[in-house]
């Protein structure tokens, strides 16, 4: 048989933390509460470096698809043209297989969406 005797010390720890750090996290919780953005899907309809180009493309969303909501991103160099808030994959292809018949170059692309 093998004994083991395992021992631990009962030492107390301090640290000392920088008040500010308090505060910051504070700040942190409040945006994270007043953020209404989840991670979702959107239908991504057209991208160009030109913005005006893409915001004369969301006027023409909004004439074709009223109910939805269009946005406009910027990653450079590019301004991508996106349509909609989608919290399923097959939301998102459901709506898409609606939208490809006027723009047949878009496809669905992850993205943060607004909170319905």
């Amino acid at each position: 048989m093998i004994s083991c005797v395992a021992l631990a010390q009962n030492d107390n720890i301090t640290y000392h933390q920088d008040p500010k750090i308090n505060e910051l996290m504070g700040i942190y919780k409040m945006y994270n509460q007043k953020n209404d953005f989840l991670d979702g899907y959107r239908v991504q309809i057209a991208f160009s470096n030109d913005r005006q180009e893409i915001y004369n493309s969301k006027a023409k969303v909004y004439q074709d698809f009223p109910d939805e909501r269009a946005y406009v991103a910027y990653e450079q160099p590019y301004y991508k043209l996106r349509l909609g808030d989608y919290t399923s994959r097959l939301e998102a292809y459901e709506r898409l297989n609606e939208v490809i018949k006027k723009y047949p170059s878009a496809f669905v692309v992850r993205d943060k969406i607004k909170e319905k």
